[in-house]
């Protein structure tokens, strides 16, 4: 005998066997989601105290079940990161730019994630893991003087121009910018990435916020959409909103600022982090040398 409960928002399945009462959660907020992993969960229970089988076999739980489950599990997620894991979710299972360099070791990543979790709350009969991750190459792309007059200048409209200008002049993420509040902004910082980062507002990024009427509650895909729209429009190629803070942190170092500063106003874990992602880009900026 079995039954479906709601407790905190999550749904249960309740099963009395054998004058035993076994009780698993199903991780999801969701009736349907629940019904449908009930019938496998009740599966693999009865198994291990009838029969002594293993768990589920992976293949019984399909692939998109198993990332909805988990899109719809709290994890206590901001909003931009729930954002993150749905868009690389939903690419991987759709095999949308998987193979795209810069976002190839975020969708791994992700993936990863959802399945050490389905691994861990018995969703799925063993760990399974993408090759990949942090191994791929990292995105070079930066802007050239030509290109950042154009962008700086001639995006449109108006208010996403004054995003675009205040995501170059402080070098902050797509995730800090569509969150920004009047209550994050301080006198030359904003609260950034997890409350603890702290965005330094030079003077062009404390203009830019003074002559914007309204702060940005942009949705990142938003930004990501209206931005390449613009750079189609201005014929300039190959470029995304994250390249801004890319060229932001290129053109401090070109300007003779040290590599611990910069990674300091890039947020950066360590300062490693930030040689790894600018060293190649400063080679060819290397004068010419005689042994």
């Amino acid at each position: 005998m079995s039954r479906l409960f709601l407790q905190r928002n999550i749904w249960y399945l309740d099963i009395q066997i054998n004058n035993r009462r076994i009780r698993k959660s199903l991780n999801t907020s969701n009736k349907s989601t629940a019904n449908k992993l009930a019938k496998s969960v009740e599966h693999e229970i009865i198994s291990n105290v009838l029969i002594g089988r293993k768990p589920i076999n992976i293949s019984k739980t399909p692939l998109k079940q198993l990332i909805r489950a988990f899109l719809e599990h709290n994890h206590d997620w901001s909003i931009s990161t729930q954002e993150i894991y749905k868009d690389r979710l939903k690419s991987y299972i759709n095999n949308i730019d998987i193979n795209n360099v810069s976002t190839k070791a975020l969708t791994i990543r992700c993936v990863n994630k959802m399945y050490k979790w389905a691994y861990d709350n018995h969703l799925i009969s063993e760990p399974k893991r993408l090759d990949g991750g942090s191994k791929w190459e990292y995105r070079m792309r930066t802007f050239n003087a030509e290109e950042l007059d154009k962008i700086l200048n001639h995006i449109y409209p108006k208010e996403f121009q004054c995003c675009v200008r205040f995501a170059y002049y402080t070098g902050a993420r797509r995730g800090e910018i569509a969150h920004l509040t009047k209550e994050n902004i301080k006198d030359e910082y904003v609260v950034g990435k997890t409350g603890k980062r702290k965005i330094k507002l030079n003077c062009q990024a404390r203009e830019v916020l003074a002559q914007s009427d309204l702060l940005w509650s942009y949705r990142p895909p938003y930004i990501s959409q209206t931005f390449k729209k613009n750079l189609r429009r201005l014929h300039i190629k190959g470029g995304r909103f994250h390249d801004l803070r890319r060229t932001f942190g290129l053109n401090l170092i070109k300007q003779g600022m040290s590599i611990y500063q910069v990674s300091k106003l890039l947020g950066h874990s360590s300062v490693r982090t930030t040689e790894k992602h600018y060293a190649p880009l400063m080679v060819t900026d290397i004068p010419d040398f005689k042994l």
